[in-house]
């Protein structure tokens, strides 16, 4: 490898993004997309959608919501319509607390005491499938959102979650050790974690994860279905906000938790829905207004939240700009420990670089922690690598080594959220540890566009501008925070850049990865026929064959590559005739000096008459000097193309396709397009011009082909007089 050569580790891709450490970020919102970005906050107020109360809200997996109502009835809304549908429903639904969706329909919990588990179809609400579970206390389901229905139960005093298939087997049975007084549950399918509401002398919210128990654990697996669930952290629920008093827990299935509940009296601030991610890491606080309290049911999907009370349903649509009177949002990210090897001059690192877009009013820093010592290395190492840990644990940990955090840089953002992604840099040339952990912050103030962050570069040195310098300049590197030093690494970030396209100007001119603006500007470099109208694969293969169209300009040879060029596939879709040099001209004489057919026949104009009774008058004139009257001289350099094309085809070349064929041939040549069928490129040979094909479909337009397509007779109608059988019909 080239020591001079600059390197970097580079986080741009989703793979790359999941070796680091994430906090308040949400990575599920765009599942196309690889960028790193604070889970978006809820804009307020709610769209209210009416009716008599509600409860149990669920969105399908079509994307339509339901919620039911105190007077028994269903409400739908489509993600097509802005209002609403009321339908009748089952008595199972009608009485259900909480509804769950699947990909087969819709779960509830049936009968008082609930006994049994029971799934409807979404469209007409038929019973497809009923579960016995009359052997636990049944208290609440969940579901993960594609085949699986969870029931949260109580048998022999053990708290377990049963897990059903589609077919209503009992797939899993997972203990949650060390749960009491449960009253609620929710999944989240992403992070493979349960969170519990329970209830008791002080209410929290659980968080358990189905895993192996830790070495030196008890073992209670009985059955091959059995598994345990850890307990991997706990929030009080009074802690969340003043003498916090929650009662309803939903989620939206992916990585979101959402918990209604309302301050303590003395504070008098009415009712919020408190927002976590999968890692407990407080959100935001939505507010309900008094009119819609008490929430009864919670649920959500990628970008709502749905919450349903005394007036109706609400719908909370996420905002990519943080609403007045919302706390600032934020999120962090943490790389992996990443190695600079040593060098002959002891440079270790570079600079770092974040391209993100961040708009006024929202900021992005940038701070490293470095490490030499093995002691160090390990103790950095053990935190970031302890996967029993939650993620915004492990960095909390990361960050209270205050030893090893360096100095923080911060870039305020500025301009509209609909600028182009920027490179923002940070030096790190004064690091000459091996070992550095890099952490990047975005956050967002009221009012502000969210920030996103699309790639992080962590670059260690090749070659630098300071080995530009004399002698007695380039000792400044070793200095700590040397002014020139830092003068030059501001110079390193635009020429590096500068250098990073030009060493990309070979993609530039390469006809498979141009950009098609390239493609136009090449195509005029090298001269080959042009026009900006040709699809983008013409353009590259025009390009591609660039030598030996232009070789043979002014030939048959080069006519048909740029042909090929442009209509390629076996067999050929166009024939090019040239009559005087495939045929010739017939020559009448004797054997020794006759012409055989095909031959072209010529003679003399229609002005070219003798002075008596057939002369025509304005048909003949006295040949120029040196202008030979052969009679065959204007069948010399007649030129026909045909082309066999469709009719879409044809509309879009016809603008552009002969005055490019005219670039082709000698200026002394003319050339006439045909437009044809494929059946008149076909010889009368066995060639490949010959296929098998059933007859075309019948149309009418341009490219309709007579006698082989045609349109069925007109059906037999019963006139008055009845069928035509000879007897009329009384």
């Amino acid at each position: 490898m080239n020591t001079n050569q600059l390197r970097s580790y580079r986080f741009q891709t989703r793979a790359q993004w999941e070796r680091c450490l994430f906090v308040q970020a949400d990575r599920d919102s765009e599942p196309t997309s690889d960028v790193v970005r604070p889970f978006t906050p809820y804009a307020r107020p709610a769209t209210l959608y009416e009716s008599n109360g509600a409860y149990a809200p669920v969105v399908t997996r079509a994307g339509e919501i339901l919620w039911l109502d105190n007077d028994g009835v269903l409400h739908r809304l489509s993600p097509c319509n802005d209002t609403p549908e009321v339908l009748t429903a089952p008595g199972a639904i009608i009485n259900a607390s909480r509804i769950v969706a699947t990909s087969q329909g819709v779960w509830v919990i049936a009968g008082s005491p609930p006994k049994t588990i029971e799934l409807y179809e979404t469209e007409s609400f038929t019973r497809s499938l009923v579960i016995d579970v009359s052997n636990v206390r049944l208290i609440d389901i969940a579901s993960d959102g594609r085949e699986l229905v969870f029931a949260l139960v109580k048998e022999n005093g053990v708290w377990k979650a049963l897990a059903f298939d589609c077919a209503g087997h009992l797939t899993r049975s997972i203990e949650f050790q060390g749960l009491s007084h449960a009253k609620s549950f929710v999944y989240l399918k992403k992070s493979k974690r349960f969170v519990i509401l329970t209830g008791g002398p002080q209410p929290k919210l659980e968080w358990f994860s189905i895993q192996d128990p830790p070495p030196g654990a008890e073992q209670k697996k009985k059955r091959p279905t059995e598994e345990i669930a850890i307990r991997v952290f706990s929030r009080v629920v009074a802690s969340m906000r003043p003498c916090f008093h929650a009662h309803v827990l939903g989620s939206d299935s992916r990585e979101r938790v959402f918990l209604a509940g309302k301050d303590g009296d003395q504070f008098g601030r009415g009712e919020y829905i408190v927002n976590f991610d999968s890692e407990g890491n407080w959100l935001s606080d939505v507010p309900v207004e008094t009119g819609d309290a008490p929430i009864t049911g919670l649920t959500g999907d990628r970008r709502s939240l749905l919450a349903t009370g005394k007036r109706g349903l609400l719908r909370f649509m996420a905002s990519d700009v943080v609403p007045e009177g919302s706390a600032p949002v934020r999120c962090m990210v943490i790389t992996p420990m990443l190695f600079s090897p040593d060098r002959p001059d002891k440079r270790r690192w570079l600079r770092v670089e974040a391209i993100a877009r961040v708009p006024e009013g929202s900021i992005l820093e940038v701070s490293y922690a470095s490490a030499e010592k093995n002691d160090d290395i390990k103790r950095l190492k053990e935190i970031f690598d302890d996967k029993t840990t939650p993620a915004s644990e492990r960095v909390e940990r990361l960050l209270n080594e205050s030893d090893l955090w360096k100095g923080k840089t911060t870039f305020q953002g500025s301009g509209v959220e609909t600028q182009e992604p920027k490179t923002f840099s940070a030096k790190l040339f004064d690091e000459h540890n091996g070992y550095v952990v890099v952490c990047i912050s975005l956050s967002a103030a009221t009012g502000a566009h969210l920030p996103v962050l699309s790639q992080l570069d962590v670059l260690y040195p090749g070659r630098t501008l300071m080995e530009n310098l004399p002698a007695i300049y380039q000792v400044e590197e070793t200095k700590p925070d040397s002014f020139l030093r830092a003068l030059v690494g501001v110079l390193e970030t635009t020429t590096q850049g500068l250098d990073d396209r030009i060493a990309a100007m070979g993609s530039l001119i390469n006809p498979a990865t141009a950009p098609e603006p390239w493609l136009n500007f090449i195509a005029r470099w090298v001269g080959v026929p042009w026009d900006d109208e040709l699809t983008l694969k013409q353009k590259q293969s025009l390009l591609e064959h660039a030598a030996e169209i232009t070789k043979g300009r002014g030939t048959r040879a080069g006519l048909e590559a740029f042909l090929n060029s442009l209509i390629p596939g076996l067999p050929r879709r166009f024939r090019v005739t040239d009559a005087t040099a495939d045929f010739g001209f017939a020559v009448v004489g004797d054997e020794s000096c006759g012409s055989s057919l095909p031959a072209m026949l010529g003679g003399l104009t229609q002005w070219a008459r003798e002075l008596d009774f057939s002369t025509v008058l304005g048909h003949m004139r006295l040949p120029c000097p040196g202008q030979l009257n052969d009679g065959v001289w204007q069948l010399t350099g007649n030129i026909r193309v045909d082309v066999a094309a469709t009719a879409a085809e044809r509309n879009a070349w016809q603008p552009w396709l002969l005055s490019l064929i005219n670039q082709m041939v000698p200026l002394t040549a003319r050339v006439k397009l045909r437009w044809v069928t494929e059946q008149s490129l076909r010889s009368n040979r066995l060639d490949d011009t010959m296929k098998l094909d059933r007859a075309p479909a019948p149309h009418l337009g341009t490219d309709a082909i007579t006698g082989h397509a045609r349109f069925p007779q007109q059906p037999t109608r019963l006139s008055t007089s009845g069928l035509d059988v000879g007897t009329r019909l009384r």
